[in-house]
C-alpha cells in the first residue's frame, strides 16, 4: 500500500507515537510506503524547529536532525509528473508541489 501522510500525522507518529506512530512501524516493516513531496518535508523541519516543541523533543532525548532523519528513512519522495496545464488552471495553489 502507497499512502501519503499530512504533516499533523508526521508530527504526531515523531513526538506522542499512538496511531501515527503505529503508521510509521508500518513503514519500518514494508508493509506500507509512505511518499512525501518536498514541500511536506519541509513544512515537518519547520514545524519540528518551532520554539514550543523543544521541551517535548528534549523529552525524548533527540534532537530535530534526529527526527529529520526519522522521516528521511521512512519516506520515498514522490516525484509526480503533471502535463496538464488545465490542472494548475483549477488547483494554482499546487503547482509548487508537483514537478513538471
Amino acid at each position: 500500500m502507497r499512502i501519503v501522510l499530512d504533516v499533523n500525522v508526521w508530527i504526531s507518529g515523531l513526538l506522542w507515537v499512538g496511531v501515527p506512530g503505529r503508521i510509521f512501524d508500518l513503514a519500518e516493516a514494508h508493509q506500507i510506503t509512505i511518499f512525501v513531496s518536498e514541500p511536506i518535508r519541509e513544512d515537518i523541519k519547520e514545524i519540528l524547529e518551532r520554539k514550543k516543541l523543544q521541551r517535548k523533543i528534549q523529552s525524548l532525548g533527540v534532537t530535530v536532525e534526529d527526527l529529520l532523519a526519522v522521516v528521511l528513512s521512512l519516506m520515498l519522495i514522490s516525484m509526480v509528473y503533471v502535463s496538464s496545464p488545465q490542472f494548475y488552471c483549477a488547483y494554482p495553489q499546487w503547482k509548487s508541489i508537483f514537478c513538471i
